[in-house]
């Protein structure tokens, strides 16, 4: 009897294919990297994630600086700081930049996953 409903339960039941369903969701969102590409997965992502922060911070950096030259009002002091703070967010985004291209040029060269 166990082997009727065995038999039976193989052919109705089907396999739950999860695997080949959680593939077209894993290529399509970016899922990371399995085995012994995962660290280096996570490690270009979160890299990546930081790059983007800073390159984003220096631009609002940029901004404010801005912002502070048009309302300076002529004081000397007022603009000297903003152009040092745009002197170095412009510095911080070449590096971010600069690191960003090490980073990929780097995986690249090692055939590691990179994005």
């Amino acid at each position: 009897m166990t082997s009727i409903i065995t038999i039976l339960r193989s052919i109705i039941v089907p396999s739950a294919y999860a695997q080949g369903v959680w593939r077209d969701y894993y290529t399509t969102f970016g899922g990371s990297g399995s085995g012994k590409y995962f660290v280096v997965d996570v490690a270009i992502r979160g890299a990546n994630f930081f790059l983007m922060l800073i390159t984003g911070g220096a631009i609002l950096a940029i901004m404010w600086s801005g912002i502070r030259m048009a309302a300076s009002g002529g004081n000397e002091e007022v603009k000297d700081n903003a152009k040092k703070t745009v002197q170095y967010a412009l510095i911080g985004v070449v590096l971010a930049l600069m690191s960003q291209a090490i980073i990929t040029f780097t995986s690249n060269f090692f055939g590691l996953i990179s994005f």
